[in-house]
């Protein structure tokens, strides 16, 4: 049976017709349902540029995965621009017989095919990966439609998963309570984080006092939803109570610029290390080689960041949004936007080293409940619930 895949990510497709993602949205990730489905196609935004040279890890396309490309486009407004398009290629396309269909949302791809799946009367599932309450909350970016991008969304995503035949959600019980399914609707939920047993440290991180300690953040930088900004602001708090810290951030995006000249203007750029955008095994070499993991967001679904840092024992520190207190004790959460309390609380772990070595401990044993296999079951009862109720 074929799946239809419904996606906000974007992608580049070269003068060969290959189509290329990123480290999140690649082969690996669609081998995840080639399992359960004999082919997919992904409905998302692609770029034509016949110049581009794909690392083979990108790679998004094959034999099995085709895409119904939609027009590309950046921002709210380049999208009400081609809105018209968009539909017109959705409507022509997204109907196909004996095929499941799976939206990734919230996001305003996800949106117009479910209200395209409604008008027709297709059932369909749903991937709920985020909160656009939390990811357009006072504070978040600045815009000046940023209240009604935050109400807007936050109605769309509540109808969106209130139509659906089946949802997976990405948290335990935060998305759930804000955004519930129908009743008699099939729910279950799995991270989207891929942990094996063979990635998980033998044995916890232990505490060594340093001249300089080393920080890790992980996360796209086309957007501030990650809270650079706080965190380097918290390194510069750190720097003037004698405490040295380096920050290596691994992520790509527009915003990367403007942290380097934030850094700079704090006097701290020769503590903050930019690495752009690795694959997977670099950046378990990264975690590895770093003392402590931090993740400043000022909205999040459930971080796999975090899970692959506890995955590697070490002592993470998280924003209390989101599905991040469903992974850390309350002992390490902040209140996001707040670099000075950031400060502190990466002060007070890497300064005590009982506390320091509960959380790595602590860390590896929680990583359990995200192992692969163990999430597999969940996915899979997933999609053959959708594959014998949600198809026409």
């Amino acid at each position: 049976m074929k799946l239809v895949f419904v996606t906000e990510a974007r992608f580049v497709k070269d003068k060969e017709g290959n189509v290329y993602g990123s480290s999140s949205f690649n082969l690996n990730l669609w081998n995840r349902y080639l399992e359960a489905f004999s082919e997919i196609r992904v409905v998302a935004r692609v770029d034509f540029d016949p110049d581009y040279q794909g690392n083979k890890d990108d790679l998004a396309s094959s034999s099995q995965v085709s895409f119904i490309e939609l027009p590309h486009y950046i921002g709210p407004l380049d999208y009400l621009k081609k809105r018209k398009e968009i539909n017109q290629v959705i409507n022509s396309n997204v109907n196909e017989p004996d095929s499941v269909y799976i939206c990734r949302i919230p996001g305003n791809i996800g949106s117009l095919v479910i209200r395209r799946m409604r008008k027709i009367g297709r059932p369909f599932g749903v991937e709920v990966v985020g909160d656009p309450w939390d990811v357009f909350a006072p504070g978040s970016i600045k815009h000046p439609l940023r209240p009604f991008f935050r109400v807007k969304g936050y109605l769309s995503l509540k109808k969106s998963v209130a139509a659906a035949q089946a949802v997976l959600y990405v948290t335990k019980e935060a998305l759930q309570k804000r955004y519930p399914s129908k009743t008699g609707a099939f729910t279950t939920f799995a991270s989207d984080v891929k942990i094996s047993k063979n990635i998980i440290a033998l044995s916890e991180k232990k505490y060594a006092k340093k001249e300089a300690y080393s920080i890790i953040s992980i996360g796209s930088l086309d957007q501030m939803y990650k809270g650079p900004d706080t965190l380097i602001n918290a390194i510069k708090i750190l720097k003037s109570h004698g405490l040295i810290c380096t920050l290596t951030w691994l992520g790509d995006g527009k915003f990367m610029q403007s942290m380097k000249d934030l850094a700079a203007s704090l006097d701290v750029q020769d503590q903050i290390f930019f690495k752009g955008n690795v694959n997977s095994e670099e950046v378990r070499e990264n975690l590895k080689n770093s003392d402590l993991f931090v993740l400043a967001s000022k909205t999040e679904g459930l971080p796999r960041a975090i899970i692959e840092a506890m995955a590697m024992g070490l002592p993470c520190i998280g924003t209390n949004i989101g599905g991040i207190p469903e992974l850390l004790e309350q002992d390490v959460l902040v209140e996001k936007n707040n670099a000075e309390k950031l400060a502190l609380k990466i002060s007070s772990i890497l300064q005590d080293e009982s506390f320091y070595n509960k959380q790595s401990k602590r860390n590896l044993e929680e990583t359990q409940q995200y192992l692969q296999e163990n999430l597999d079951k969940k996915r899979v009862e997933f999609y053959e619930y959708l594959k014998n109720n949600a198809t026409r």
